[in-house]
């Protein structure tokens, strides 16, 4: 992890910003969010032009925040169509709604590698959370009654899917080819992830509201406040 922070460089890691995602207060999705039309190389270098490692991220996360939110306060059918911007097909099924919200962040035939992790560990995340939903109804319940530890653990969930996706062709190469059982080293990674993050970020999280602006701020800056702990 050091390693990558220091390939990334400081200029090539978002450290968050209000111009990004959504509104931060519910209805992030009506935003245009930040998944696609960006350019090859985002690995690095922001000062470049080029998007930097960790916008996609927090624009997934602001825009899951804000339809989770109009979830709660307006019910499914209207947080879908606060996010459905464009009048696509409203989704009918679970599955179909997974594809709606990642299609929000969407990457598109010039995607860079950061919008490409966000919205796969995007995707990972919302298959988990509505795994055992039969229909909609289910996944109206599932988010109006959620807690805020469950949030939490959600956002966590996503920074170390979107680590991973990020760095998936390094692991690859040099991790799960040459392993003999890669599902078992991809799980010990993933548990090594949450094993650095979850006690400091759960401390950090419980004194912050996450449908707030400053939960807003705070969710966009998350990122970098992950590579920290490995810079030192």
């Amino acid at each position: 992890m050091l390693k990558f922070y220091q390939a990334l460089g400081s200029d090539g890691i978002y450290s968050g910003s209000t111009t990004s995602g959504g509104s931060g207060s519910g209805s992030s999705t009506r935003s245009s969010g930040g998944g696609g039309s960006s350019s090859h190389g985002s690995r690095g270098g922001g000062s470049n032009g080029r998007r930097s490692f960790g916008r996609a991220g927090a624009s997934a996360a602001t825009n899951l925040l804000g339809f989770f939110s109009d979830v709660r306060d307006n019910g499914l059918s209207q947080a879908i169509e606060f996010a459905n911007t464009v009048g696509v097909e409203v989704p009918q099924s679970p599955r179909e709604l997974i594809n709606f919200l990642c299609g929000l962040t969407s990457v598109d035939t010039d995607a860079d590698f950061d919008s490409e992790a966000a919205n796969a560990a995007q995707r990972k995340l919302l298959s988990e959370i509505f795994k055992s939903c039969e229909n909609l109804t289910d996944v109206e319940e599932i988010i109006k009654q959620v807690d805020k530890d469950t949030i939490d653990a959600w956002i966590i969930d996503f920074e170390v899917n979107y680590i991973i996706e990020f760095q998936g062709s390094l692991f690859q190469s040099h991790i799960f080819d040459k392993a003999q059982d890669p599902d078992k080293v991809a799980g010990q990674i993933k548990r090594w992830l949450h094993s650095k993050l979850d006690k400091r970020l759960s401390d950090e999280m419980k004194h912050i509201n996450l449908f707030s602006e400053d939960g807003k701020r705070y969710v966009e800056s998350l990122t970098v406040k992950i590579l920290d702990i490995w810079k030192q």
